[in-house]
């Protein structure tokens, strides 16, 4: 171990799809990592080597994944996940070894330690969570707006889960297929699905809506998400985009966008601060990302899940490795 890390035996870790690359490429985001490496990059554990940190053995921790520099201005503003050093892609399972694994030594700087009525499984899907509170943060949604999310993917999910709880009147998802709607259904948070691939989509969305909708999540990262988030919304009204994609050049309908005066926000990750309070919201009951998880695997499971997640069938939504999963 360096000076300031920690050892944890690692208890559960969420399987993402931003690991896919990674996995069909067979190599991660360091072109000057040497050895092995494994992925995994938001984890939970039982602090077993504490080194010269506040933690003790047998603690209950949760790393934050972002590398950041603590000391550029983005850092300094509140800003980590815009860090000047971190660039989207400095994470620990992106650059460096993460949790897919039995063990796991890193910076106690990046864990925060656990109550308990934050489950394993539930520190696991942190990730996801921070998203989409990130989002909602920016979309200064207000109570009884009318809320769209584009997608049916997890952060799509929790997106309509937070905004039912933050008070939006409708909640409504766009979808293109039903595969992985099972969770979303169970849950009940959304009050209507709707056909993302009808074309006469924009007049369906407004009838809906009575005159479109004030906010809207877009959660794939494709051009025709973003072309249905901007049939969906208002004039004056906010679309969120949390979706990446491999082709950075998507086209947009640039005149309604400005004649509509419509607010377009970016949103990656969150900051230092929402993480911490993306556990409270955990810890207090409010949100329980635990009961969207459709599989729970050991590491000896992570190829099938791979093969899963990348089907155009399979209608898993979250997958989560624990070590001591029994094998199926």
């Amino acid at each position: 171990m360096k000076p300031g890390d920690i050892r944890i035996r690692v208890s559960a870790t969420g399987v993402y799809g931003s690991d896919i690359h990674m996995w069909k490429t067979g190599k991660g985001w360091n072109p000057d990592h040497k050895g092995d490496f494994w992925m995994g990059h938001k984890f939970c554990g039982v602090v077993e080597d504490p080194g010269t940190s506040d933690f003790k053995v047998g603690d209950r921790v949760v790393f934050w994944a972002n590398l950041y520099c603590g000391e550029c201005d983005m850092c300094r503003a509140g800003q980590e996940h815009l860090c000047r050093d971190v660039n989207g892609t400095n994470h620990i399972g992106f650059v460096c070894n993460g949790a897919y694994a039995e063990k796991f030594v890193g910076p106690a700087r990046l864990a925060y330690k656990l109550l308990d009525t934050v489950s394993d499984v539930d520190a696991a899907l942190i990730d996801p969570l921070m998203v989409a509170y990130h989002a909602v943060h920016l979309s200064n949604m207000k109570l009884h707006d009318k809320v769209l999310v584009v997608g049916s993917g997890i952060i799509a999910q929790l997106m309509g889960d937070l905004a039912k709880s933050a008070g939006a009147s409708l909640v409504a998802m766009s979808k293109t297929n039903n595969r992985k709607l099972a969770k979303a259904r169970e849950m009940g948070k959304f009050d209507c699905y709707l056909d993302g691939k009808d074309p006469n989509r924009r007049a369906v969305y407004e009838e809906v809506s009575k005159g479109g909708f004030d906010v809207v999540f877009e959660a794939v990262g494709s051009a025709s998400a973003l072309a249905a988030a901007m049939d969906a919304v208002k004039a004056g009204g906010t679309i969120v985009t949390v979706g990446n994609t491999i082709d950075p050049t998507i086209p947009i309908d640039i005149n309604r966008l400005v004649l509509h005066e419509i607010r377009l926000v970016g949103s990656v990750s969150c900051t230092r601060k929402e993480f911490e309070e993306t556990i409270d919201l955990i810890a207090s009951g409010m949100i329980k990302p635990e009961r969207y998880v459709t599989d729970i695997v050991p590491v000896e499971g992570m190829q099938k899940a791979f093969e899963r997640l990348t089907s155009r069938t399979d209608p898993v939504l979250k997958i989560v490795m624990k070590p001591d999963a029994k094998v199926d």
